[in-house]
């Protein structure tokens, strides 16, 4: 409105110089004016947050005082418990002493009792090292002793070896005396008739006594001879068996084991079983020929078994039966090789004639066997 009348007004009056002068000079005021308002309004802005800052640093002031007021408090409470932990370090202190005092007299007494420990391990490790000694030779000992239990195990084996042997030596020996008695009593018959006959004629008498002469020489010859054959047969035997654990030469037999020659509860011979009679009769023939043909002997087939009963289910009664079809077996195998059936004879004893009597495997495998031995029947007329 002022400036449409100042426009006015120079329309009126001839000095528009003065008056763009003057409206300039107006318009300058007027922006000075609101430039003095806009300050003062932002004063006034600044001056109102002054304020609050200025309210709440005394709040916080006040907070500071009262945390200040706690403090002393505080303060004073640490300060009447340093004064009472002052007297108990004090208190400490000379306990300290005090133990220090305890604790020199206990060194001195402890390094003397350090001393004396020392000295005892010292003898510790001494005797420590003797019993070590000691202990290394009981062991030492000890295997010395089980060696030697070994060693006797080995020869109480090798005793029943030899007691075995001996015992089928002295069945032989009382075999050979049964026919020394057989044969004495028929010498002494041959007396009898020397002697009926000496009454009649002295030349009789000097040619039956030349015939008892000639019948124990002949005797004596055979007994000799059937010895020979029997040991010629045994030691070549004895090399068709080398290494072989399951077939053993007992005194005058031998002694095959039954899982050599027959299966598990089977009388029928086995591949492995064929191959070994098949050995023996082969040696067997060979030797024979070279004996003389009035020499009677004969090779008895004995089969034995251990002491477990038959199962149900199989073909034998009873282990008599099973014993006697396996010792048959092998007299059927030899007489198909060629052995004369007149020189076999086949027996079976079951479980009665154990070699091993213990209720264990090993000893019921040693009882299931068969048994073979050269014998000679009657002396040939």
């Amino acid at each position: 409105m002022i400036v449409s009348k100042i426009r006015k007004r120079q329309v009126d009056y001839t000095w528009p110089g003065f008056v763009d002068a003057l409206s300039s000079l107006l318009m300058v005021i007027i922006f000075v004016l609101m430039i003095f308002v806009l300050s003062q309004f932002f004063l006034s802005q600044k001056m109102s947050g002054q304020d609050e800052a200025l309210i709440n640093l005394r709040n916080s002031l006040a907070e500071l005082g009262e945390l200040l007021s706690l403090e002393r408090d505080t303060t004073t409470e640490l300060t009447s418990q340093l004064s009472i932990l002052e007297t108990k370090i004090t208190k400490f202190k000379n306990e300290l002493e005090d133990e220090k005092k305890l604790s020199s007299e206990f060194r001195e007494k402890l390094e003397s009792k350090n001393d004396i420990i020392s000295s005892n391990q010292s003898k510790i490790l001494e005797l420590q090292n003797e019993i070590d000694d000691k202990i290394q030779n009981t062991l030492l000992l000890q295997n010395n002793i089980n060696n030697l239990n070994k060693r006797i195990d080995s020869s109480q084996l090798e005793l029943n070896q030899k007691n075995d042997e001996i015992r089928a030596s002295q069945k032989e020996i009382n075999t050979l005396i049964s026919a020394s008695l057989k044969l004495r009593n028929k010498l002494s018959q041959l007396q009898t008739l020397l002697s009926a006959y000496k009454a009649k004629d002295k030349k009789e008498k000097v040619k039956t006594i030349n015939i008892g002469k000639g019948l124990n020489s002949a005797l004596a010859r055979r007994v000799e001879e059937l010895q020979k054959f029997r040991s010629d047969f045994f030691g070549r035997v004895r090399e068709l068996i080398k290494g072989r654990k399951e077939i053993r030469i007992v005194g005058d037999r031998f002694v095959f084991q039954s899982e050599v020659l027959f299966g598990l509860g089977s009388d029928e011979l086995g591949a492995e079983g064929k191959i070994e009679m098949k050995k023996l009769a082969t040696t067997l023939m060979e030797i024979e020929k070279s004996l003389p043909t009035d020499i009677d002997w004969i090779l008895q087939i004995e089969g034995h078994t251990d002491s477990l009963p038959v199962k149900r289910g199989q073909t034998y009664a009873d282990n008599w039966e099973l014993s006697t079809k396996r010792a048959l077996s092998v007299l059927r195998f030899l007489i198909k090789e060629g052995i004369n059936p007149q020189k076999l004879s086949a027996s079976g004893f079951g479980s009665y004639q154990p070699i091993d009597a213990k209720n264990t495997d090993e000893a019921r495998m040693k009882n299931r066997r068969i048994e073979m031995k050269i014998t000679q029947s009657t002396i040939s007329k």
